[in-house]
C-alpha cells in the first residue's frame, strides 16, 4: 500500500498540500483564498465528494489557511488539526467574529496524533516569531515522509529529515534576486544555499537517499525553479556527495505531479556513524 503526495499549491499567493493512502485522505494547510478558489482547487485533485480527513495547519498565516477555507471545510465537516498553541490566534485572525461554531476543531500538541492510517509527528520551526509553526513527520507503515516550510533555519530540525523515504522543504529565495527585489519578510524563510545544505546534511547521516525531494514554497520575483535546483547540486558538490535522488519543484500556482512513495528496505550504512551535528 503506497503513500501518495501533491502539492495543489505552493507559494505566497497560497498554500495547500496533499497526502493520501487508500484509507486516508489529509491536507497540509488550505489556504486558497476564495470559497469558489477553495473548491476548484481541491474539485481538480480529489473529484466532486471531497473526502477529507483532517486538514492539519502548520501555522496562521493567511497563505496556509483562512476564513474562506475554514468555511469550505467546515461545510464538508472536515476536521480542522491546529497546535494547541495557536487556537486564540486562529479564532482572532480567522473566524472574522462569526464564529465558525460547527468547526471539527481538534487541537494537537508536540506528541503527534494519528489520522487514519497515517500518524503525524509535528515538530517546531523557526519562522515569524508572532506566528509558532510547525513542520510534520508523516509516516505510514514503514514509508516517512517530512514536510517543512516556513522556516528560516534548520539548526534543531536535521534529525527529522534523515532517512525520509520523500521530503517537501522550502527554498524559498535566490540571495542576489533578494538583494535586487528586497523583501523584509524574507528574513523568515529559507534561502537557497541553506536548504541545499540542510538536504545535503540530511543525505549525509542517511543510510538511504530519499525516493525524491520536492522544493516548494519558491518567491515569485525573487527566485526561480533553475536556480533553486541548481543550488541544491551546488551544495552536494561542494560537499563532495553525489545527487542520488530525484529532485523536483513544486509549481507555484498549479497542481504537481503525483509522487508516489513506496516502503523500501533500507540499504547501505550511514555516511558517517557519530551523531547529528548542527550546520556549520
Amino acid at each position: 500500500m503506497s503513500l501518495h503526495f501533491m502539492s495543489l499549491r505552493s507559494s505566497s499567493s497560497g498554500n495547500c498540500l496533499l497526502v493520501r493512502t487508500e484509507k486516508t485522505t489529509v491536507l497540509i494547510d488550505c489556504g486558497l483564498g476564495s470559497m469558489k478558489r477553495t473548491r476548484q482547487v481541491l474539485t481538480q485533485s480529489l473529484g466532486d465528494q471531497l473526502e477529507i480527513d483532517a486538514a492539519v495547519v502548520s501555522h496562521m498565516h493567511t497563505d496556509h489557511i483562512g476564513y474562506y477555507s475554514l468555511r469550505v471545510l467546515d461545510n464538508l465537516g472536515v476536521e480542522v488539526r491546529v497546535h494547541e498553541s495557536c487556537l486564540l490566534q486562529l479564532r482572532d485572525k480567522h473566524f472574522n467574529g462569526r464564529g465558525l461554531n460547527s468547526l471539527q476543531l481538534q487541537p494537537f500538541t508536540d506528541s503527534g496524533f494519528r489520522v487514519g492510517d497515517l500518524s503525524v509527528q509535528p515538530f517546531q520551526v523557526p519562522h515569524n516569531p508572532w506566528y509558532p509553526t510547525c513542520g510534520f513527520v508523516i509516516k505510514h507503515r514503514e514509508s516517512k515522509i517530512v514536510i517543512a516550510t516556513d522556516f528560516n533555519d534548520w539548526d534543531g530540525s536535521l534529525e527529522h529529515f534523515v532517512d525520509a523515504d520523500f521530503v517537501f522543504v522550502e527554498s524559498n529565495h535566490d540571495l542576489e534576486l533578494l538583494a535586487r527585489y528586497f523583501n523584509p519578510n524574507s528574513r523568515f524563510h529559507m534561502p537557497n544555499p541553506d536548504t541545499g545544505d540542510l538536504l545535503c546534511a540530511a543525505r549525509r547521516y542517511s543510510k538511504k537517499p530519499p525516493q525524491a525531494v520536492m522544493l516548494g514554497h519558491l518567491s515569485e520575483m525573487r527566485n526561480r525553479p533553475d536556480l533553486a535546483l541548481r543550488e541544491v547540486a551546488s551544495s552536494f558538490r561542494r560537499a563532495g556527495m553525489e545527487l542520488d535522488f530525484p529532485l523536483l519543484v513544486a509549481p507555484r500556482l498549479e497542481t504537481s505531479a503525483v509522487v508516489e512513495v513506496n516502503h523500501l528496505p533500507k540499504a547501505g550504512v550511514a555516511r558517517k556513524e557519530s551523531g547529528l551535528t548542527a550546520k556549520s
